[in-house]
């Protein structure tokens, strides 16, 4: 099963399956300098699969950070991205989206 989330979904929960993908999409301001990086993922009931921006306007418009990530196994965890500039660390955040994931083997 495909799952697709949005920023309408921040923390809430996620009841899926292993092998399900999970496609999140973002908005963000990369010609800014803002972009969402992940802070907090479960490798083991995680794989980020594939990472991307969807900018569909003019030079230099906002757009939509894409994240695609495969369940791997069986678990309970919370996926976390923070939205800032790379150059500002942590006390650039300016947000943040978290889900909580729970995958079932069924």
């Amino acid at each position: 099963m495909a799952l697709s989330l949005t920023e309408r979904d921040d923390g809430r929960r996620i009841d899926v399956r292993v092998g399900d993908t999970i496609e999140l999409r973002l908005p963000e301001n990369a010609p800014a300098g803002y972009r969402w990086g992940v802070d907090s993922l479960d490798e083991r009931l995680l794989e980020l699969t594939e990472t991307y921006g969807d900018y569909p306007g003019a030079t230099g418009s906002a757009g939509v950070a894409c994240f695609q990530l495969r369940v791997r196994a069986p678990g309970e965890s919370v996926l976390r991205l923070d939205y800032r500039r790379s150059w500002e660390g942590d006390a650039g955040v300016l947000t943040r989206f978290s889900v909580e994931i729970a995958a079932s083997s069924e």
